[in-house]
């Protein structure tokens, strides 16, 4: 079980609110950096990158903003970080001079040196200073999202499920929920990003992402859930609006755990009113008994692409096969009447062997990929000819993701990943459901 429990947050310590100055001190460290980053880009003539650069200044000073522990106010978090941004696009020309001076002025005479280029450089790039702030103040209007999300806690899992997650259809919630019970043990995993998915065992969930530590939390560690729009992403979070977890829509069984949470009479703010959990019926006695009862299946038995899969990459193998052939022809009868440096044949040979190692790839392809069940021993073919073996009961969940079919074991490790394209899956289905695995 999960020790993730809170207690609530004395939100009137110190430590919690937040210091301006350190809120200050935090956004000068931010305009350092963003003034270096600016100088490197014009000093290698990035001239182009330069004028986008400021867009992303406020997003950077506000990070630092947090970073150092800012106060925790909207007057003094926009004053402090909108001030930065301004004077780090007004600025950073001025102070690419006195760089470029330093090395010949005293410093006794640097400071006003640095008034004067100021001065030169408004009189006679006023109107670039202030096309400067101007996109400063822009980039800060669209990443102030973040530093709401600090400065307005209470408010943070509305603002973080808003970000912008990964485009229009990321998190497109389904139309209703499943009318079936979710399973004891069952994972929402990503489509895109491998490693990333929450697995729900009974009432404990463990959120995994592929750098960070895995975070475990239970039923009780749960306030609410905010539901994002279709670009954002669903987020779990605590009594201290601590975020748990966050998922899209676009998961793998991410409509399972959208029912999970609403049997348990969690909150999920913005739910459709569609969306409803069907009264579970209970199964007669006699239905129950005969449900236990696995039925008997086939046992052994191949499956095999299916015959147009099987043509088609048949196909494209003979025809990269007579083009490798047809070419290496014309290359050696161009060779004769135009010669070419050794670096120009060296690069058309090795584009020709490619085109024919692709072509015997192909016309494998159809051949090798199978499946081969042999009581409760499986082992799998993929396209390339690589096998995995091991046993029906080491099969816990199927997910169908990017096109594939993905076996996992009890840890969710991939076990094996097969073709949908193989012939005769119902028997496959019914030789795992009567070990009570469903595809």
């Amino acid at each position: 079980m999960s020790d993730y429990t809170r207690t609530p947050l004395d939100t009137d310590s110190p430590e919690f609110q937040g210091s301006v100055l350190r809120g200050i001190l935090g956004s000068i460290v931010g305009m350092a950096v963003c003034v270096l980053v600016l100088l490197l880009c014009w000093l290698v003539d990035f001239t182009s990158l330069v004028i986008l650069l400021p867009l992303f200044v406020g997003a950077v000073i506000g990070w630092f903003y947090r970073l150092f522990r800012g106060r925790r106010s909207k007057p003094a978090a926009y004053a402090i970080v909108g001030v930065c941004t301004m004077l780090t696009c007004l600025l950073w020309m001025p102070v690419l001079a006195a760089i470029r001076l330093s090395g010949e002025i005293p410093l006794s005479r640097l400071a006003q040196m640095l008034v004067e280029a100021w001065a030169e450089l408004w009189s006679r790039f006023g109107k670039l200073l202030l096309l400067f702030a101007g996109l400063g103040l822009i980039g800060l209007f669209f990443s102030r999202g973040r530093l709401l999300a600090y400065v307005d806690w209470r408010k943070g899992p509305w603002y973080i499920a808003g970000f912008n997650a990964g485009g229009a259809t990321y998190n497109m919630l389904p139309e209703k929920l499943p009318d079936n019970r979710p399973p004891e043990r069952f994972a929402v995993s990503s489509r895109f990003t491998p490693g990333e998915r929450i697995v729900v065992e009974g009432d404990t969930l463990r959120w995994t992402r592929s750098i960070r530590r895995d975070r475990v939390f239970a039923r009780r560690d749960i306030a609410g859930v905010v539901l994002g729009p279709s670009g954002g992403s669903n987020v779990i979070f605590d009594q201290n609006y601590q975020v748990l977890a966050k998922f899209a829509g676009s998961m793998e069984n991410a409509n399972l755990l959208l029912r999970w949470l609403m049997e348990r009479n969690i909150p999920l703010h913005n739910a459709p009113d569609r969306w409803r959990v069907p009264p579970e019926e209970e199964p007669a006695t006699g239905e129950q008994s005969t449900s236990r009862e696995q039925p008997a299946v086939q046992q052994r038995f191949t499956l095999r692409l299916k015959k147009s899969t099987r043509r088609g990459f048949t196909g494209i193998g003979v025809f990269l096969l007579l083009f490798g052939i047809v070419f290496a022809a014309v290359l050696v009868w161009w060779v004769q009447y135009d010669p070419m440096t050794p670096a120009e044949l060296a690069a058309l040979a090795a584009l020709d062997l490619i085109l024919l190692v692709l072509s015997v790839i192909f016309l494998r392809m159809g051949k090798v990929c199978r499946v081969e069940v042999d009581g409760e021993r499986i082992r799998a073919y993929s396209r390339f000819g690589r096998s995995s073996e091991f046993s029906v009961r080491d099969v816990a969940d199927i997910s169908r993701s990017t096109g594939w079919i993905v076996l996992y074991d009890k840890e969710w490790k991939t076990l094996a990943k097969l073709d949908p394209g193989l012939e005769h899956l119902e028997l496959l289905e019914r030789y795992l459901a009567a070990y009570g695995v469903r595809m």
